[in-house]
């Protein structure tokens, strides 16, 4: 049976585990899945609140250029006249569109504070992925390094047993 190479070296396929009792395994590999899971998961709710943050303030942005034409209208038609009741109207208008910009700022702020809180948890959640694969990283070197004097003792042990009958030159 041919063994197919393996994506993760700290995970070794089926047939080498099956082959090699002392095969590399992380005793805390489930909760590093677990880990790695989380911070996916926090990693898409930072990108929904990144989102939300970006259509607020262009929906801002839209409301502010929306103002801004309204009032340039306003003045060209206060240049030609206008009577008071359609000032008022006018006015009346604006004083709406400015609590309109005012409602998407504090909308925004509140975002922009939701999206701050949801990068914390994301880094926190990112941290904590990576210490357990840190803690994966020593034990597999640490393993692979006891592999090797094992080996290198076994190859001394066969050096030694061939070597052992015949007199030195």
């Amino acid at each position: 049976m041919k063994k197919r190479p393996c994506s993760k070296p700290w995970q070794p396929s089926r047939h080498s585990r099956a082959s090699d009792p002392m095969a590399f395994r992380f005793s805390l590999q489930a909760l590093l899945r677990y880990r790695e899971s989380y911070e996916q998961r926090e990693r898409l709710r930072l990108q929904i609140a990144a989102r939300e943050v970006a259509k607020a303030r262009q929906q801002c942005t839209e409301a502010e250029q929306e103002r801004g034409r309204a009032l340039e209208e306003l003045a060209k038609r206060l240049g030609q006249g206008m009577n008071a009741s359609e000032l008022r109207f006018e006015l009346t208008c604006d004083r709406a569109r400015a609590r309109r910009v005012a409602a998407c700022k504090e909308q925004i702020a509140m975002l922009e504070e939701l999206r701050l809180r949801q990068l914390e948890s994301f880094r926190k959640a990112q941290q904590q992925r990576k210490i357990l694969e840190n803690l994966r990283d020593r034990q597999l070197a640490a393993y692979r390094q006891l592999q090797a004097r094992r080996t290198q003792q076994q190859l001394d042990e066969r050096f030694l047993t061939l070597h052992a009958g015949r007199p030195s030159s």
